[in-house]
């Protein structure tokens, strides 16, 4: 049964890696209201391809990327309930974003694994 679950959450992932990328391969949606300059969102993360090879080494780029995007969104130890969930949407948007801009099933499936428990 265990391998069941692996097996339907390495396709699942695969699954949502693959339409993520399409997805942002199309480019941009545009609306007819554009957003002033200072809501457009950017990160920047700093990585190889080497990273993005194995499950050790996308674990370890994570880990990196996790800290890095905390610290980005204004991630504090200690923050005010209102503060909190902000940066914890912040946290969870960036996140999502950039796995799905790496384009590798193996970085997906490491950050499946870890949002799943």
């Amino acid at each position: 049964m265990k391998t069941t679950t692996s097996k339907t959450r390495l396709i699942a992932t695969l699954t949502m890696a693959a339409a993520f990328t399409a997805g942002f391969a199309m480019g941009p949606a545009t609306a007819q209201t554009s957003l002033p300059q200072l809501l457009k969102f950017e990160f920047k993360f700093h990585y190889t391809d080497a990273e993005l090879g194995d499950l050790n080494s996308a674990q370890k780029l994570l880990t990196r990327l996790e800290r890095e995007v905390f610290e980005h969104c204004g991630g504090e130890r200690a923050m005010r309930p209102d503060r909190k969930h902000a940066t914890m949407r912040c946290i969870d948007q960036t996140m999502q974003t950039s796995i799905a801009k790496f384009g590798s099933p193996v970085v997906a499936q490491a950050y499946q694994s870890r949002t799943d428990g």
